[in-house]
């Protein structure tokens, strides 16, 4: 059988039969990838405490017709350590480059920012970290919504408008009196815009201090969430696992 190597990081892990594993990772070179570890969960097994969602590592697999096999792994980097909160972000994180990427599909830029983005979950507001890497994931993906122009008439966005998910972006108040806003329509201030601009230019390497009305996040949030639904044309699981954990706090 024919091997390969890459650096992957985790996606998602699941049982699969008696004592294996299946899981999704995304790597360096290969995109996203599909495979099974054999016997990883027995106790004594290796390579099932380093196949966990979020650990980044060097490994080796097997070509497979419908998924690869796991040959061997090593931890690339030391193992992420993170309180719950931190891993409900990085779980939507996980499922949303599940959602958005194919197999075969090789991006290095995803890889590199999916790692850079998943240190700064470590260290910095998980909330904010989450949605850098959506909003740049999007653009990434080429699915990224147009919010510099009105998407009917190309006005600059430089007033109170309307986003919609289903015309991809921001619609000016003029075009929202004369053609009326669809049923998915939601209003989109000049704040929330700036913030979603400004998330998507971070570098992830070297943030920055800077501070986010609580508001304007929640509202930004909100938006990019329902098109991020809208994209995956399904729910995201991640997403009533972080209601959970706000309503336990509320």
């Amino acid at each position: 059988m024919e091997s390969y190597q890459d650096e992957i990081i985790v996606l998602q892990v699941n049982n699969w039969q008696t004592a294996d594993r299946r899981a999704v990772c995304f790597s360096k070179e290969h995109g996203k990838i599909v495979f099974f570890a054999y016997g990883a969960r027995y106790p004594k097994s290796r390579t099932g405490r380093l196949v966990q969602p979020f650990f980044c590592l060097n490994a080796e697999f097997y070509n497979g017709s419908h998924a690869d096999k796991l040959k061997s792994c090593d931890l690339a980097e030391p193992m992420p350590q993170m309180e719950i909160d931190r891993l409900a972000y990085g779980f939507l994180m996980a499922e949303a480059t599940d959602r958005l990427t194919e197999l075969g599909e090789p991006s290095e830029g995803i890889y590199l920012l999916l790692k850079g983005c998943l240190r700064l979950l470590i260290s910095r507001n998980p909330r904010i970290a989450a949605l850098v890497y959506l909003i740049q994931l999007l653009d990434h993906c080429g699915i990224g919504p147009v919010y510099e122009v009105c998407v009917n008439c190309s006005s600059p966005a430089d007033k109170e408008g309307w986003f919609s998910c289903e015309q991809g972006g921001y619609i000016c108040s003029e075009c929202g009196k004369i053609h009326g806003q669809t049923g998915d329509s939601l209003l989109f201030t000049e704040e929330v815009r700036m913030l979603w601009q400004r998330l998507r230019l971070l570098d992830f390497a070297e943030p920055g201090q800077f501070s986010v009305k609580g508001g304007t996040l929640m509202e930004l949030e909100h938006i990019l969430l329902q098109y991020l639904v809208y994209q995956t044309e399904q729910p995201l699981k991640s997403l009533e696992f972080i209601r959970q954990l706000a309503d336990k706090k509320g």
